[in-house]
Order: C-alpha cells, then structure tokens, then sequence
C-alpha cells in the first residue's frame, strides 16, 4: 500500500465516482421521502420525515470522511476489537425492555440506535480478516454464529439471514473445500428449521416469534401478506413513467411503513418502472466499479472486504424488493439508502467510507 496524504475532495483524496453516487443516492431517498410528506416540505421537526432523514445523511457524509483517515492497515488491526464491542452491544441489548414485541433497538431519547447495522458492516471486515490470515475457519464458523444468535434472539431474522448469506459468500471465494462449504450450507438449513420448530412449539424460545412464523405460514397460504398486496397495486400504478410527474389524478394506495420497508413500492408509484430502472442501474455500476478491486489489489484483505460488501449490499437490494412484490415472506429489512432511518444509512456510509479508502490505497482516484 502506499502511505499518502489524504485531502478531503478531489482526484488525490476522494474517489469522485464512489462519493457522486453516494450523494446521488441520498438525494434520491430525499426526494422519494419528500413524494410521501404530502408536500410539507422540511419543517424543523423530529417528527418530519425529511428533515430526520437530511440530519441523517449529514452525520453519513461526515462519516464517509472520517473514514478517509482510517488506513486500511488500522482497520484490519481493530476489526477484532470491533467484532468484539459489535457482539457486546448486541448483547446488552437482549437485557433491554422490548418494544413492540422485540428488542432492537437502544432508545437515545430523540434518536434509536440498531446495533444489528453496525455489525451487518463489523461482521464483513471481521470475517475478512480471518480470511486473509488463513486462520481456523471452524473458530470462524462458531464466532459468527454466536453473533447471528444474538440477533436472532431479538428476534430478526432479516439480518440474522442476510449475515449468514454474506458470511456463506465470502467462504466460497476463500480457499474452503466445497464439501466442507456444502456441509455448512446443510447444517445451517437444519438450525433454521430447527429454530422454527422450536419457536412454534414452545412459547419461552424466542428465537423465532410466532408473529415471524405466521408470516411465514400465511405467505405459503394462499393469501398474499396484506403489506405485500398492497404494495403490488402501488407498483403496478405506478406505470412506466410514474405518477408524480403525471398531470393525472390516481388514488394512491396505502402500504403500511412505506417509509422503511415498502420504501420501494412508493418510489415505483412515483417513478415508475424507468425509474426503477435508473435506481438500480446505479447499483449495478457501483457493483461493477467494485469489481476493479478483485482485480486490482494485491491484498486479500482488500479483496475479501469487497466482496463481503458487494454481497452485503446486493443481497439485501434482493431481499427488500423480493419481500415488497410478494416473492418472499416479509423481512422487515430496509433498501439501502433509500429507506428512512439513521442506523441504516450511517451504516451504509461507513460502507462507502471505507469501500473510498480502499480505493484510495489501490491508487483507484478517478
């Protein structure tokens, strides 16, 4: 790697490319939120949307470039420290009074705080780590186990999934034996049903809660989840071109938490199918410009950190849009950068913060 001093903007500090998109994403989330105000516009409120989710994108700008100081040596030194206090908090979080049936959150007075984020983010540069040192993936496998029951005892099942798809990713490009990677596969399909089992049949297990199994047992009925119905029709009005710019008048469908979780199907309303389109073709060429560093790099940890991103990111895109047009059972997981929320978005840029330092270090600037 080569030591050089890191300015804030242009060519030698900042990858334009990685920080334009990261802005075009936010102005994007401003945008669909502001479609969902009624047109209030930014009041100075905690309780407006807009103005939550602008304070929120500018504690991630600033974020994004306080990583740029963080040499990528320093954060594969911490990234023990860090799987460490990201197991912790989770931990603590178990003793705290659960609100709406589960515990996920620390509540900071005006703010919330999901630890379950950081550690989507933690788990990666962790497992990256390991990976790179060529260290005991059997130690590897039980440590990211116990995170995922962490969260799983929340419970959430969403992240508890998208960190076992991400982990399941990165150990495929590590130097594993396939039947040793299958094996997993297969004894982690027979927990998931054994945690099912558990949590239909005994009351105290809250590993899985019987609002998730009835999610799951309706979703395999022949009714369609209401969320997900109604998300369909905002969808499908939508059209190709969307309803915002449209001089005509349709009566809007309503999708409960359309500002998290069914974010999507209102930016389709709005935007229509060409603009799901423009949205995620962004994501396609960030994924793409990613790619640059499993090529360019030399170093594994780079390279595994990377990948772990691009599954991160990827997967949960799949998941959220799966989960808003019926596919899958609902998740509860937010479409990045797009849905309201602090912890998700912060978390994100921390993403880009140091998806920027990589390339800076790789000498990739433009």
């Amino acid at each position: 790697m080569n030591n050089r001093q890191i300015t804030l903007l242009g060519p030698q500090g900042t990858n334009l490319f990685i920080f334009l998109i990261f802005l075009i994403f936010i102005f994007i989330s401003w945008f669909t939120l502001y479609t969902l105000t009624e047109f209030e516009g930014l009041e100075f409120d905690v309780n407006n949307i807009l103005t939550r989710q602008v304070v929120f994108s500018v504690a991630s700008v600033i974020v994004f470039f306080l990583l740029t100081y963080l040499s990528i040596e320093n954060l594969q030194n911490y990234s023990n420290i860090l799987f460490f206090l990201a197991f912790s908090a989770l931990t603590v979080l178990l003793t705290t009074q659960p609100r709406l049936g589960v515990r996920r959150w620390f509540d900071l007075g005006p703010i919330d705080i999901q630890p379950s984020e950081f550690a989507k983010v933690i788990v990666v540069v962790f497992i990256a780590n390991y990976l790179s040192k060529n260290f005991s993936k059997v130690l590897l496998i039980f440590l990211i186990l116990g995170i995922v029951l962490t969260i799983l005892f929340q419970p959430d099942l969403g992240t508890a999934f998208i960190i076992s798809f991400v982990f399941l990713s990165m150990l495929l490009l590590s130097d594993m034996k396939i039947r040793y990677f299958l094996v997993i596969i297969l004894i982690s399909l027979f927990l998931f049903f054994l945690f099912l089992e558990l949590g239909s049949r005994f009351d105290n297990v809250n590993i899985v809660t019987q609002y998730q199994i009835d999610r799951i047992n309706e979703f395999f009925s022949t009714d369609l989840d209401f969320s997900q119905s109604q998300s369909r029709l905002l969808i499908s009005s939508g059209g190709l071109f969307g309803q915002y710019f449209s001089a005509e008048s349709i009566q809007k469908v309503f999708v409960p938490v359309e500002t998290t979780d069914f974010i999507f199907a209102a930016f389709a309303y709005n935007f229509g199918f060409f603009g799901i389109l423009f949205l995620l073709g962004l994501w396609g060429l960030l994924i793409n410009r990613l790619r640059r560093i499993l090529i360019v790099s030399n170093s594994d940890f780079d390279k595994f950190v990377i990948a772990g991103f691009i599954a991160l990111l990827s997967f949960q895109i799949f998941v959220n849009i799966s989960t808003v047009v019926g596919i899958i059972p609902v998740t509860g997981l937010p479409f990045p950068l797009l849905s309201l929320g602090g912890s998700s978005m912060v978390s994100i840029a921390i993403i880009f913060g140091i998806t920027n330092r990589i390339f800076i270090e790789n000498n990739i600037t433009i």
